[in-house]
């Protein structure tokens, strides 16, 4: 289990965000939704890499919403 203190940028975690959100635009709508309605589950598995994971999920989940917002071009 890692600390999150030791990768507390989560380089790799928020460079597969990145690229699941720009898979995610190229989605049509139905599929779209449901995507992104499954990707908190992702998020999840992600998060409970770290011990402190209930921290790890929130900053992932805040910058998955960033990173949609940019592959929208917001």
């Amino acid at each position: 289990m890692k600390n999150l203190r030791d990768h507390i940028e989560l380089t790799e975690e928020k460079a597969q965000i990145d690229a699941d959100m720009q898979y995610a635009v190229t989605l049509e709508f139905g599929p779209y939704l449901g995507y992104l309605g499954a990707y908190g589950q992702r998020l999840d598995r992600m998060a409970s890499e770290y011990r402190q994971h209930e921290i790890a999920r929130r900053i992932l989940t805040a910058y998955a919403d960033e990173a949609l917002d940019r592959a929208n071009g917001n």
